[in-house]
């Protein structure tokens, strides 16, 4: 087991290698692959060995990176993966990758638009939520991602590179009495977001802020 570990380790260190590489070799920023930092990758492996989600939902497939950090600690903790995108292409390259891994029997790949999974999915419930996608459009699917969550935890990127497509999502979030958000300061930024057992007074904030520096924009 340890011998696998290590040699995920390798396969995860050349696959962002060969992501940064792609991404400045490609002017496009559509066609980029904006994979998340390593340091992202092992936090966000770190938070499901501690919460021990049964099910797991990431929105934003890109290539595949993440998922394969998701999908390994899936499998350490006895987890299922279902991970969407819209791009085809992006996929099957998600899928040689999983494959390489040797984690497809925890990930379900499913090609389609986010919207239109969580409307199609809305009897669905997850306990873990990861959301590395178009940031944008976060505030107009909170409401059928908090349908389909459990309360246990969520997770978006990209918190501190791109603060300001986080407002609209911090101010619907400040008004919910029933929940307990911050950043961290890990990677490029991570907003958690918590259910509370008892409800607080609305907008306030609880910082989950950490000393350290936040990774490069992009």
């Amino acid at each position: 087991m340890h011998e696998e570990e290590q040699a995920i380790d390798r396969f995860l260190q050349e696959l962002y290698e060969s992501g940064v590489r792609r991404d400045e070799q490609t002017q496009e920023n559509a066609r980029k692959l904006r994979n998340i930092t390593p340091s992202t990758g092992r936090f966000l492996e770190l938070l499901i060995e501690e919460e021990r989600p049964q099910r797991i939902l990431e929105l934003g497939t890109s290539n595949g990176y993440s998922t394969v950090w998701v999908g390994r600690a899936a499998a350490a903790v006895g987890a299922t993966v279902d991970s969407v995108d819209q791009n085809a292409e992006r996929h099957q390259e998600a899928k040689q990758n999983l494959v390489a891994a040797g984690l497809c029997s925890h990930v379900r790949l499913h090609t389609q638009e986010i919207g239109e999974f969580l409307a199609e999915n809305r009897q669905q419930q997850y306990d873990m939520i990861f959301l590395d996608t178009d940031r944008r459009r976060y505030a107009q699917w909170w409401p059928q991602v908090r349908q389909i969550w459990t309360g246990k935890i969520v997770v978006c990127d990209n918190a501190t590179s791109h603060p300001d497509e986080f407002q609209p999502l911090l101010e619907i979030l400040d008004q919910d009495a029933w929940l307990d958000h911050g950043v961290l300061t890990v990677g490029r930024g991570l907003l958690l977001i918590r259910q509370r057992n008892e409800a607080r007074p609305t907008g306030t904030f609880v910082s989950l802020e950490v000393p350290g520096q936040a990774g490069e924009v992009i």
